[in-house]
């Protein structure tokens, strides 16, 4: 699509001129890269419904734009690649909103249950499906700690690249869950329906390496390289990359994800969600207490004490009982 067809102009503008809330924005001209990251300060960087209306705002905006940014020099580029990251120093992401999740069940509101559920899977299809677009090659970064709907939201990208001292989580199971939105789909086709049995019903703690070699991560770097690597292999792929683009869109007509797996799927979690037990949801209280002695809000941080059960703690008991 050229760059001014069908009044994309303002979308093409507002990409890097919109507050999207929890998503910060940048361009990098010279390799044509549009970076997106979580931008979750104050509070525990999970995928809260804010968050979720924040990437769908976004992503739709990426569609609209046919694929192009405008500069403040007024220059159309197109978008080439585009980044997803985190901008929370140790973590890209702890997955779903788990206080918000315990109360909907302990209520059992399964009307906000499949609300959030939908949102959830209509983001990550946005992303899966390319934004619609033909051209866009995605990349996810992970620089620290990647739990549960973090991974999905991550599998969303042609490529995986991860700073070494990153770890990778589904904990779902400890509360007697799976992870709905996308992990089984994503995983399945990268890896392997037993890499992901094993990731998601193992519930445990891998690597970044131990990830490189199941098949998870296509890239794996020394802590703060991560960045670096991320524009090495856009230089390094340039050469190739109608070819490697094509060889993703190849792999997707093999083996097609579509919106009513992701669907089927996530109606059998909210299904699972109504069932829990009380012992369950205090399983996930923990969990997500533990989250909160992390990123303690504003107002707690200097009057509650940061002593308590860690996330590894909670799991290790969980495993225990």
């Amino acid at each position: 699509m050229k760059p001014f067809e069908q009044g994309l102009v303002n979308y093409q503008h507002r990409l890097l001129a919109h507050d999207y809330g929890q998503v910060f924005c940048r361009f990098d001209a010279t390799q044509q890269t549009l970076w997106s990251y979580l931008h979750q300060p104050e509070r525990i960087p999970c995928i809260n419904h804010e968050l979720l209306l924040n990437l769908h705002a976004h992503h739709e905006d990426i569609q609209r734009s046919g694929g192009y940014v405008q500069l403040e020099s007024e220059e159309v580029l197109p978008i080439r690649y585009s980044v997803f990251a985190s901008a929370t120093p140790g973590y890209f992401n702890m997955g779903g909103d788990l206080q918000k999740m315990a109360t909907a069940i302990r209520n059992k509101d399964r009307a906000q249950l499949q609300a959030y559920a939908k949102l959830s899977i209509d983001v990550v299809a946005q992303r899966a499906f390319r934004f619609n677009l033909d051209h866009v090659t995605k990349i996810s970064l992970l620089q620290g700690e990647v739990l549960g709907a973090g991974i999905e939201a991550a599998m969303t990208s042609d490529v995986l690249i991860a700073e070494r001292q990153s770890v990778f989580c589904f904990p779902e199971l400890f509360f007697n869950m799976i992870p709905g939105m996308g992990a089984y789909s994503f995983i399945a086709r990268k890896a392997g329906m037993a890499v992901a049995d094993k990731m998601i019903l193992g519930c445990e703690r891998f690597t970044a390496e131990q990830c490189l070699e199941m098949g998870l991560i296509d890239i794996v770097v020394d802590e703060g390289q991560g960045e670096q690597a991320v524009k090495d292999f856009i230089q390094k792929n340039s050469k190739q990359a109608e070819g490697f683009l094509s060889a993703q869109k190849a792999k997707a007509r093999v083996n097609p994800l579509t919106y009513s797996e992701l669907e089927d799927i996530v109606n059998v979690w909210v299904e699972n969600a109504l069932r829990l037990k009380e012992r369950d949801l205090k399983v996930m209280d923990r969990f997500y207490r533990a989250q909160s002695r992390l990123f303690p809000a504003p107002e707690a941080a200097n009057s509650e004490s940061q002593h308590g059960e860690t996330i590894e703690l909670v799991q290790q008991q969980a495993v225990n009982q």
